[in-house]
């Protein structure tokens, strides 16, 4: 069953402890994105505030720096459950997967919308937990859902990778059914769910779409 995990993308403490308390309410699991200067103008927390704050959320972090491979040991001391690196900025996606391995944390590779799929390292790729497909530019929020992120989904599986896929940016109540027809099985949400006016009923619906989809 495909799985919706509320995106957080902030700046300050107070926002995020806001956040956490919300989705406690409402899932089991998160993704918490940490971009630096390389990836975004605005950018977040840094990873140590962002991964400090308690919640009893499984949380999953999204690694938009340079070099994430030199923030795994602060995602297990921690307790983060998967760490999902942004391939663009690391030197070794290889290193980057052995040593998360070595932690015994989950582990998943994420590519951007505007690096070719051929950039992923195949061999190491097929050996991670998770592979995160960006629908839109990485590190910015509320933008338009780009469809070749679904030709990359499908790619996948049609290559044979058949633990989880998720699709992350403009993901909303119109694309999110064809992530999941695509072979996406985890839907980051992140504006779609925060700017809505009753957002317990907004997460209603996106269920829902997942669910018809699914009979």
């Amino acid at each position: 069953m495909p799985i919706i995990t509320p995106t957080i993308f902030v700046s300050s403490s107070a926002a995020l402890q806001e956040r956490l308390e919300l989705y406690e309410e409402m899932v089991a699991r998160v993704q918490l994105d940490v971009a630096d200067e390389e990836f975004t103008s605005r950018p977040t927390l840094g990873v140590e505030k962002m991964l400090e704050m308690a919640t009893t959320l499984e949380r999953d972090v999204h690694l938009m720096t340079v070099e994430p491979a030199d923030w795994l040991e602060v995602c297990k001391i921690e307790g983060i459950k998967t760490a999902i690196g942004q391939i663009e900025n690391m030197s070794s996606q290889k290193e980057f997967v052995e040593e998360a391995k070595e932690l015994n944390l989950r582990v998943g590779l994420g590519v951007d919308l505007e690096t070719d799929l051929k950039e992923l390292d195949w061999l190491t790729a097929r050996e991670v937990d998770l592979i995160l497909i960006m629908a839109v530019q990485a590190g910015k929020e509320g933008q338009k859902f780009n469809q070749q992120s679904l030709v990359r989904v499908r790619e996948l599986r049609k290559r044979g990778f058949a633990k989880e896929i998720c699709v992350d940016g403009g993901v909303n109540e119109q694309t999110i059914a064809r992530c999941v027809k695509a072979g996406a099985d985890v839907l980051a949400v992140g504006s779609c769910l925060w700017q809505a006016e009753d957002i317990g009923a907004e997460f209603k619906r996106l269920t829902a779409k997942i669910n018809k989809y699914e009979v």
